[in-house]
């Protein structure tokens, strides 16, 4: 029996394969996107297809096609917030005007996709993709102006970011299976995004190099309790973000300062207490083991 993330990646190729409004060169450079894609799997995908099965007494085949569509869409996302931040390794960031046509035709194509398929309520799941995607923007473009600068609204923007894309993939597998969405799903959706952009976050700043968040003066939770901090490492860090020329960033003692005065414990405390909200929610929704598992391993 072939694995979830095969036959989504199945799916993938042949709906690239097929799609007649895309010349050579687009539908080349969309399947060398997906190649990379691939290597880090497709949780998005399988979060949709886990709900769907959920609350199904009949599989519709078409699912696979519509994990697929959402996996375009968060590959069309990831394409243009690395070409925004500028901090990617990946093939699209190294021809951006080019890569961005294939981004926006992967956004048209997911929607497409959804309408093509025999769901009775494929137009509601092309709603949920329409809005959520568009809180998701709206969150990415409070986080490019840097703008959240506490904890209340960076809460909030990645809420949006972020929270929005996983609650939409599991309300469309719950939309296609019983025609109605249930409050616990999505907030446990959301919840599921803003833990993943937590752990980023940390991530960021375990390496002292070009996608470090503090280099970068950008704000995220740990960053944020830094700067709340009245200690010389959080004054010079203050300065720094001000563009003072005097200010002077020590990578040891900042570093040491982030990993044990208590910047990291803090993001971390605020992913565990939405990890706990989370795992409260998912226990009063009939998925099964299989599906519950999967979702437990992203709140790790």
């Amino acid at each position: 029996m072939k694995g979830l993330d095969e036959r989504i990646n199945e799916s993938l190729d042949i709906l690239i394969k097929n799609e007649a409004l895309i010349g050579y060169e687009l539908r080349s450079m969309l399947k060398s996107f997906k190649e990379e894609k691939k290597e880090v799997g497709y949780s998005f995908g399988e979060i949709c297809y886990w709900h769907y099965e959920a609350f199904t007494d009949c599989l519709n085949e078409d699912i696979y096609k519509i994990a697929a569509a959402i996996e375009l869409l968060i590959l069309s996302f990831d394409i243009i917030d690395d070409i925004q931040d500028k901090d990617s390794n990946y093939s699209w960031s190294k021809t951006p005007e080019l890569s961005l046509n294939v981004a926006v035709s992967m956004l048209v194509m997911a929607s497409r996709i959804i309408s093509g398929t025999s769901f009775e309520h494929k137009g509601t799941a092309i709603q949920i993709l329409e809005e959520y995607a568009l809180r998701s923007i709206n969150g990415q473009q409070l986080d490019l102006l840097n703008i959240c600068r506490d904890e209340q609204s960076y809460l909030q923007m990645i809420d949006q970011k972020s929270g929005s894309l996983t609650a939409m993939g599991c309300l469309i597998g719950e939309v296609l299976a019983k025609g109605e969405i249930s409050p616990e799903v999505e907030e446990y959706g959301k919840y599921i995004g803003i833990i993943q952009q937590i752990k980023n976050d940390v991530q960021s700043l375990k390496a002292w190099g070009p996608k470090n968040d503090l280099l970068n003066k950008r704000y995220s939770l740990p960053i944020i309790y830094l700067l709340s901090q009245e200690n010389d490492v959080s004054k010079a860090v203050i300065n720094y973000y001000k563009d003072d020329i005097d200010a002077i960033l020590d990578n040891n003692t900042t570093e040491n300062e982030l990993t044990n005065g208590g910047a990291i414990r803090y993001a971390i405390t605020i992913k565990n207490v939405y990890k706990f909200k989370a795992l409260n929610n998912l226990e009063n929704v009939a998925i099964n083991e299989l599906g519950k598992d999967f979702l437990k391993k992203l709140m790790k």
